[in-house]
């Protein structure tokens, strides 16, 4: 006998709303290209951009830090293979998972190569400040999963209102000032919108809704849970949309990304959060709720909650109306509907009536 379910509902990784998937097609995010202007140029070209104003820091110590790490990190890039910075860091593999540390990565091939210097691994503590120029600088667009997870750079909205989109970030401060939202959830929210202009580029002013909701997405890929729900706060949304980022089509409230109101799931996502291991015993119960569609509320139809009493069980399904009665799932569909589901299900050798089984569905191949 197999299991007809592989996991429970309630573990089922979260997923975007029928509202948001639709917002996600009329306005999506906004494609990453290959290569653009900025991350072509040679590294004299680079130094000298990123040594005047607005990218030269005020006091002397930040500079020199600023410099010796930028420099550092230039070194680094040019050992790897490509014909941007973009495609040097890509090659270097250490921006694929933000947990790792990049730092590490660079020190040992500097070292490897003889590159180092004599400040040696004393310099690890400010190399963030050097790749944080250049994707300040538009020089290098780091993936937003990576972003997310790593512990260096950190507080790129720091660096984005220097020399990013100064204007952009001055107004979402300024609603700050005058929110009465705390600290606490407007400055992560602009941290967000910091790393999307990081990842993708360009203004505060170029950002799309489908962008936000990429990022509420892979944030739950990188930090799949219950745990510090924070991360996942759609305020960042609601902050771009207050200052008039988004066309008039695009919503205004975050009810519809929030997990708590993911708003209303196709028939398929219900069904799809018990994971079934069975095609054809997913499809049928597809099919049943469709059918059932215009004659119930969206309440009705999310009674396949564990909690409202649908068990998929290793040995079968049994399927509970509100009175509490099982009821085979078949005698429950229209007759030409449920014709062609028992033929179907016959030909996969599912479907057992059972005498005397009380309405209940078993099979020992589920």
């Amino acid at each position: 006998m197999t299991t007809a379910t592989r996991t429970h509902a309630t573990s089922q990784p979260w997923q975007l709303s029928a509202e948001a998937l639709a917002l996600w097609e009329k306005l999506p995010p906004r494609p990453i290209p290959a290569t653009w202007i900025a991350t072509r140029p040679d590294r004299a070209t680079v130094m000298a951009r990123l040594s005047v104003p607005p990218f030269l820091a005020e006091d002397s110590q930040t500079r020199c830090n600023r410099k010796l790490s930028l420099l550092t990190v230039l070194d680094w890039l040019e050992l790897q293979p490509g014909a941007t910075w973009q495609q040097r860091w890509e090659s270097t593999g250490a921006g694929v998972d933000g947990r790792l540390d990049w730092r590490l990565k660079l020190i040992s091939d500097l070292q490897a190569a003889g590159d180092l210097g004599r400040r040696g691994e004393r310099i690890t503590r400010i190399l963030g400040m050097g790749l944080i120029q250049l994707v300040g600088a538009d020089i290098l667009r780091p993936k937003l999963g990576w972003l997310m997870s790593t512990s260096s750079p950190l507080r790129i909205a720091n660096e984005m209102a220097r020399v990013g989109d100064p204007h952009g970030l001055a107004q979402l401060r300024a609603v700050r000032a005058t929110s009465t939202v705390g600290d606490a959830t407007v400055l992560p929210a602009i941290e967000r919108i910091a790393l999307i202009m990081a990842a993708k580029g360009n203004m505060i002013r170029d950002i799309t809704p489908g962008d936000c909701l990429e990022l509420l997405k892979i944030s739950r890929e990188v930090f799949p849970g219950p745990g510090r729900s924070g991360r996942h706060s759609p305020f960042f949304y609601q902050l771009l949309h207050s200052i008039g980022v988004f066309p008039a089509e695009a919503p205004s409230t975050v009810r519809m990304f929030s997990t708590r109101f993911p708003g209303q799931l196709t028939v398929e996502q219900l069904i799809d959060r018990y994971d079934l291991a069975r095609r054809s015993v997913r499809d049928l119960l597809v099919d049943y709720l469709r059918e059932r569609q215009p004659t119930v509320d969206y309440n009705t139809r999310t009674v396949l909650r564990p909690k409202t009493r649908l068990w998929v069980l290793s040995c079968g399904f049994i399927a509970a109306d509100g009175s509490g009665q099982a009821a085979c799932l078949y005698s429950l569909m229209s007759p030409a509907t449920a014709v062609w589901r028992r033929t179907e299900a016959r030909w996969v050798g599912l479907l057992d009536r059972g005498g005397g089984s009380g309405g209940r569905c078993f099979n020992d191949q589920w």
